[in-house]
Order: structure tokens, then C-alpha cells, then sequence
């Protein structure tokens, strides 16, 4: 393994030896279920401390290939990194984003608030300005990373009541089914960010790391906007895919 650790690299060693790890988990070398080796045992086998070596393994636990189980070790809990992919082109759920089974999802409510709407977002909520709006903020978690932080905001006068309600999973479900709101439609705009400080660490990522922000406005048949949703996904964890119609021959070419 000495061979594998090149201290004249600039690669820091942590990355070494994740990326190290992580091929013998791919040619499964180090088989899904099972232990690797202590962190006292790859400390003497690398030669590096034994902080590196953990800084290796939560490298790994950020991409959720493997989990510690204290008093036991580190477990390979499966063979290539967790990518969750978002579609754009449907109205969809971060439980949707996985399509692998044996994904822990989880929420953490930050804050839950009746404010006053600001001009911006009482326009796209059809509100006159300073009207009360709930907003809620919560961070998405899978296998026990955070991946989203969402800011949603509603109009107080019908949603008033989530603030008393408990939020997890599905909002699109607790809309339709509590409040049999109409989710015809939405329109989303994206754009890469650099995350603030806190943002940065509600998601557990350097504020180096970019996120990719994304602005939800969900319609109601009558094209009436009741949910604007602000999301900031982890850049280096998400994926995004959208469908596309075929080609269409001429369009945009100059007569």
C-alpha cells in the first residue's frame, strides 16, 4: 500500500488514500457488507497518522460508500458513490431523486416562520406586498449526508396551518392532501452559486465547494403560483437530467 501513497504528490494524502479505498471497493476487493480494514491497520500500512486515515474515510462516508458503526468499524455499505439525480422536466420529490433502495431519507427542520412577504415574492405569490407568508427551511438528508437545503415560502392565509404541522418528506404530498392543493405546473430556473457561510455549513461542505441554486415556482391550473421554493444542492453530490423533444429542423436558422 506504500506504493499507493505518494508524499511527493500535491494530491493530499486523505485523497490518496479515499481514492485508493474506493478502487478496492469497486473491484470489490473489499466487498458490500463487509469491514475495512481498522484505522490503526491502514495507519501502518499507508504510513500516514491515524488523522488522515479518518479524514479518508469520512471522505468516503460524504460519498456513502462506506458507514462507521461504533464499536465495530467502518462498513461498505455499497459499491459506487450515492449520485441522486434530479429531473426537470417533472414535478418530483428528493425521495424520487434515488433510484436505489436502501437510502435512509431524513429532514431537519430549521425554522418554520410566519413573515411578512417581501415586493418580489409577494408578486410571484399574487400577494400585495407585506402580507404574511409561511416560510419553512429544512436540510434534505440521505444515509446521513446533507444534500439540499430548500427555503419554501406559502401564502399564510391558506397555509397557515403547516406551521403546526409536522414536516417531513413529500411537501407536494402534504399539499395535495391536506389542503387539496392543484399542483398543475412549475417553472424552474437554475444557476451555480457560491454558498454563503451558513448555507455551507447547514450542508456539511466547504464554503469553497459550489452549489447549484435552483428557484421552483409550482402553478395551480389557473396558472396561480402557491409555492415558491428556493433549493441550494450540494455541487459536488447532484445531478441534474431533463428530457428533451426531438430536434425541430429550422427553427432559429436564418431564412
Amino acid at each position: 500500500m506504500n506504493r499507493v501513497i505518494d508524499k511527493s504528490n500535491p494530491i493530499p494524502l486523505y485523497i490518496q488514500l479515499a481514492n485508493w479505498l474506493e478502487k478496492m471497493i469497486k473491484s470489490e476487493s473489499f466487498k458490500v457488507g463487509s469491514m475495512l480494514p481498522s484505522e490503526a491497520e491502514l495507519s501502518k500500512k499507508a504510513g500516514l497518522n491515524r488523522n488522515t486515515v479518518r479524514h479518508a474515510i469520512d471522505f468516503l462516508m460524504q460519498k456513502g460508500l462506506v458507514e462507521k458503526r461504533k464499536g465495530v468499524g467502518t462498513m461498505v455499505k455499497r459499491k459506487y458513490p450515492l449520485y441522486p439525480v434530479h429531473k426537470l422536466n417533472s414535478m418530483t420529490s428528493f425521495v424520487d431523486d434515488f433510484e436505489i433502495d436502501n437510502v435512509v431519507i431524513e429532514d431537519r427542520i430549521l425554522s418554520k416562520d410566519k413573515i411578512q412577504a417581501t415586493e418580489e415574492l409577494a408578486d410571484k405569490l399574487a400577494l400585495s406586498s407585506g402580507k404574511p407568508v409561511v416560510k419553512i427551511e429544512r436540510i434534505r438528508i440521505a444515509d446521513r449526508i446533507p444534500l439540499i437545503l430548500e427555503i419554501q415560502y406559502y401564502s399564510f392565509t391558506r397555509f397557515g396551518k403547516l406551521l403546526e404541522m409536522d414536516i417531513k418528506g413529500s411537501m407536494y404530498e402534504m399539499l395535495t392532501k391536506f389542503f387539496n392543493a392543484d399542483l398543475d405546473h412549475s417553472v424552474k430556473t437554475i444557476r451555480a452559486v457560491n454558498p454563503s457561510e451558513d448555507i455551507a455549513n447547514s450542508l456539511s461542505i466547504n464554503p469553497s465547494t459550489p452549489c447549484i441554486f435552483l428557484e421552483s415556482l409550482a402553478y395551480t391550473e389557473e396558472d396561480i403560483c402557491i409555492e415558491v421554493l428556493h433549493s441550494y444542492y450540494r455541487g459536488d453530490r447532484y445531478l441534474f437530467k431533463v428530457e428533451t423533444g426531438e430536434y425541430q429542423r429550422g427553427i432559429g436558422s436564418a431564412e
